[in-house]
């Protein structure tokens, strides 16, 4: 059984904690540059025992796990590097793998690995007080492998991702960096700018009694640490700021239209549009059957086999008459209808 050290007592951290104490028989020692972090880690079963020196904590490791904000990864792996022994494994948790691997890269040692990783869990927990080992259960563990790393190194990680009960899904830096932008840093640029936007308003303390579920799950993201929030965006400025590219687009176009006399009813306006194309995608996703690709209309029709056999005796439009099933409604559609 490998020994685990967990730096970054949080409400991820405490979490793979308590899931790797309660599928494991191995040591989980914990540290956390915050005193209170580590007495709760402790309290609530995440660790075995907690370590007040960061070097005596990752002296016997096996594996350490650093799940602070990505921006403090730098000084993390710069402090523990002369402490690790070799053949030790380091991963993270961090929504930011390129600039983490390259930091990894040039201060690690040579003979500990170092494969990146990131839980996909959504925002399950907030606070570590919230701490759950069951938010991995059959969810979707990023792992993002250097070219140099080796495969005990990567089976060190899967096995512990596969332990607590996720599955690794393997990425790379870059492809990471921009889906973890458009899905998490966008979110919380956008829950910023709406709630700074609203309550900065003279009106806001009369705004605030309309606030409601709305409102609440737009600016969900602003409830999150703000150090967590701004490192990972610092750490993903390019690809953050991409999407905010997109956004500012749609924006814009919305605006337009709001503007214009006739644009704003138009039932396939733009505004009509955004809205439409918004509610279907939501649909799929919520359906499990997002698809990036565009609808084309029309498609090509591949006979089935009986069509094939009836279309040799009376043609192929008499067989798909005589062949015609009711065609399931997809509710991942709207009914434009309801525009006019």
């Amino acid at each position: 059984m490998p020994n685990y050290t967990i730096i970054g007592l949080g409400r991820i951290g405490t979490s793979i904690g308590m899931a790797i104490r309660a599928n494991s028989e191995s040591e989980v020692i914990g540290y956390d540059a915050d005193n209170s972090a580590q007495t709760l880690a402790q309290r609530m079963g995440a660790v075995d025992k907690v370590e007040w020196n960061i070097d005596k904590a990752v002296a016997d490791a096996d594996v350490v796990i650093v799940a602070t904000p990505a921006g403090s990864l730098y000084d993390v792996f710069d402090g523990v590097s002369r402490f690790l022994k070799p053949g030790a494994v380091v991963t993270d948790t961090s929504s930011s793998k390129r600039a983490v691997m390259d930091w990894a890269a040039e201060l690690l040692p040579s003979q500990v690995g170092f494969v990146g990783g990131n839980p996909l869990t959504g925002a399950s927990v907030k606070q570590q007080k919230d701490a759950s080992q069951h938010i991995f259960y059959q969810t979707k563990w990023a792992v993002v492998a250097p070219p140099t790393a080796s495969r005990d190194s990567i089976r060190a990680v899967t096995d512990l991702v596969e332990s607590i009960g996720a599955s690794p899904v393997f990425m790379d830096a870059h492809e990471h960096d921009s889906f973890s932008a458009a899905t998490t840093g966008l979110p919380a640029v956008v829950a910023a700018a709406v709630m700074n936007a609203v309550s900065t308003s003279p009106s806001w303390s009369e705004i605030s009694r309309f606030v409601g579920s709305d409102f609440d799950s737009v600016t969900q993201a602003a409830t999150y640490d703000p150090a967590t929030s701004q490192s990972a965006s610092a750490t993903n400025a390019d690809m953050l700021a991409h999407w905010i590219d997109q956004l500012i687009e749609r924006f814009q176009a919305i605006r337009d239209a709001l503007l214009d006399d006739e644009e704003r009813f138009a039932p396939d306006g733009v505004l009509a549009d955004s809205f439409v194309q918004a509610w279907e995608q939501r649909a799929r996703l919520e359906a499990g059957v997002a698809d990036r690709r565009p609808d084309t209309g029309e498609q090509l029709t591949i006979p089935s086999s009986s069509e094939s056999m009836m279309g040799m005796f009376f043609g192929s439009r008499m067989a798909r008459a005589l062949n015609k099933k009711e065609k399931k409604i997809d509710s991942s559609k709207y009914d434009r209808r309801k525009l006019k």
